[in-house]
């Protein structure tokens, strides 16, 4: 049963989708209103498309959507969305990595189906329909393909996020430069005034404390031996003497 189902998913993602007959107000209204992760989604195809397939199914569009020849409002941005499917299937590389994704996608469906089938062994329930495959291989798919465009959109940010940093240190320093420059200048463009200012400073005569002040503070002109001093007689007057 298992293999069945395998065998299910790896034949029917894009043969049955071929022939199908593409109308345009239902593509217009699936491409307008959905967001898409996967290229192959867009096509209709999966991921053993070959490039005939890939092309096939570009043409059915072409004929469909392309503004020449659709006139609706919606036809230009949901031909973009078909045309850079196709330029992203064409690319070998780049339909490398979505056909990993969706392989990672097919493993995990096949994993928890099986668990879920011998979860139902056990209780006496019917094992999944085989014909539910697809459908719950497509939700996985889509599941993968947001994580990643999660991830993709918080590195984003991220790199927004540094960048900005970088930027606003860029500015910083150059603030810091340019302050610094106009700091120096400015102390060179006043240098003469300070130095001016300082021997005006040195060559002051009357300024409080210096010697040249008479209003400064100066050592006595006479010798402590020689200067006269007070005394009390007996009869307590003041009488001067000099010391020898």
């Amino acid at each position: 049963m298992q293999q069945q189902e395998i065998n299910h998913a790896l034949k029917n993602p894009f043969q049955p989708i071929l022939k199908k007959v593409l109308k345009v107000d239902e593509e217009l209204e699936r491409l307008s209103s959905e967001t898409f992760y996967n290229p192959f989604d867009v096509l209709y195809l999966g991921m053993e498309a070959t490039d005939e397939d890939i092309k096939k199914m570009f043409n059915s569009f072409s004929k469909l959507l392309h503004p020449d020849k659709c006139q609706d409002p919606r036809a230009k941005d949901c031909w973009q969305i078909v045309d850079q499917a196709y330029k992203t299937l064409m690319e070998p590389e780049k339909r490398k990595v979505y056909i990993r994704i969706m392989r990672e996608a097919r493993e995990k469906t096949e994993f928890e189906r099986l668990r879920e089938n011998k979860r139902r062994e056990k209780t006496g329930v019917a094992p999944l329909p085989p014909d539910t495959f697809e459908s719950d291989f497509q939700k996985q798919c889509k599941n993968l393909f947001s994580e990643i465009e999660d991830r993709k959109q918080h590195l984003t940010r991220l790199e927004q996020s540094q960048k900005r940093y970088k930027l606003d240190e860029y500015e910083r320093r150059k603030m810091l430069e340019q302050y610094k420059i106009l700091t120096e200048e400015e102390w060179e463009k006043t240098r003469d005034e300070r130095v001016n200012k300082w021997r005006d400073f040195n060559n002051k005569k009357t300024a409080i404390g210096t010697k040249q002040s008479n209003k400064g503070i100066r050592p006595p002109t006479e010798n402590i031996e020689t200067r006269p001093i007070e005394i009390i007689t007996k009869r307590g007057d003041f009488k001067n003497i000099k010391l020898d």
